[in-house]
């Protein structure tokens, strides 16, 4: 026969609450059931959770119909991660730079977004932060201001030391003067001892935050960042090289004694072992002009001088000074005084 067709059973499990209510068993009390799948224990019937009459049908005092709605609020509460809120809180943290790592698990950390404003400020040694398409190095003194929503990782180097402060949108939105949301990269120069000083007040006041007192230190942390320098420049300068006088002089003297034959820049280079772009090199850094700058300055000053001192026509100075016609030598020479050859010679011989 099966245990399901025992006839004193038709009326009920005999171990059910219902039916020990009419026999007058007493139910046990306990703070909490085995699990029949023996997980974990299953949470305690607590008399002052009532059940929702929407949520479990039935009758509310009924323990059974407490119990499920015990359960059914628990279920529907929203899961955390051990140690972690379950979502962005609103407000302010502060916590040591070496203990700050953010990204991606993998090692280096890769660029990943906050919800909040992040501001470190390296008082020791050197912190890496990583951007998409870019790196940077901080190093003592130097502060970052990085706007919510941005990607980036930090990886603090051994040894590092200093601040790092997680502002919420909304806290720094209410801040005046206006907090930089763009985005900061300063030096903390000689404002190290009152920025410090702001930033352990936030923090103490972090501790039991009360609203006004909040909003005052965030006012003045706004104000203190406005005062900052603008970051150093890190760019490595390599001091211009020396002119090479000799290799200009040389080069000037060459020209002055080609300056008919319409040799090319390079065909000159090649004359005094050098390349044409060494060749440019020297001449700026000695004289200011590329190499075909200072040949077309050679030439306007022979010409001048032969317009003054002699009665050579203008067509054959342009041929006897390398230039392709008599219109591109007036041109030129327009162009440098303003005047055509023969209006420059009438005018200088009266």
């Amino acid at each position: 026969m099966s245990v399901f067709e025992r006839s004193e059973w038709q009326s009920g499990f005999p171990f059910s609450p219902s039916r020990l209510r009419a026999t007058g068993e007493r139910i046990p009390d306990s703070s909490a059931e085995t699990n029949p799948s023996g997980n974990a224990p299953l949470p305690p019937r607590n008399p002052t959770y009532p059940p929702n009459s929407a949520e479990v049908p039935g009758d509310d005092q009924d323990p059974e119909n407490a119990h499920l709605a015990a359960i059914a609020k628990l279920i529907a509460r929203p899961l955390a991660r051990a140690g972690r809120p379950a979502g962005p809180q609103p407000g302010l943290r502060l916590l040591p730079i070496a203990a700050f790592v953010w990204g991606s698990p993998a090692r280096p950390p890769q660029p990943r977004t906050r919800p909040d404003h992040t501001l470190i400020w390296v008082t020791e040694g050197r912190m890496q932060l990583d951007f998409p398409r870019r790196h940077h190095i901080m190093r003592r003194g130097d502060l970052r201001l990085i706007p919510a929503g941005t990607a980036f990782a930090t990886l603090p180097a051994p040894g590092a030391e200093g601040h790092v402060a997680l502002i919420s949108a909304a806290l720094a939105g209410r801040s005046s003067p206006a907090f930089p949301v763009e985005g900061l990269s300063a030096h903390i120069g000689g404002h190290g001892p009152q920025f410090l000083a702001t930033l352990n007040d936030l923090a103490a006041e972090a501790r039991a935050p009360q609203t006004a007192t909040i909003a005052c230190l965030m006012n003045l942390l706004s104000l203190r960042l406005s005062q900052l320098e603008p970051e150093r420049d890190r760019i490595a300068t390599t001091p211009p090289p020396l002119p090479d006088r000799p290799l200009v002089e040389r080069f000037l003297a060459l020209a002055a004694t080609r300056l008919g034959s319409c040799d090319l820049i390079a065909e000159m280079a090649a004359q005094l072992n050098t390349t044409s772009a060494a060749l440019d090199r020297a001449c700026l850094a000695a004289r200011g002009q590329r190499a075909v700058e200072l040949v077309h300055r050679l030439r306007l000053d022979r010409a001048v001088r032969v317009l003054r001192e002699t009665d050579t026509l203008p067509a054959r100075i342009a041929s006897e000074l390398g230039y392709t016609s008599h219109a591109h030598f007036t041109r030129a020479f327009v162009a440098a005084t303003g005047r055509t050859p023969e209006v420059f010679r009438a005018q200088s011989r009266s």
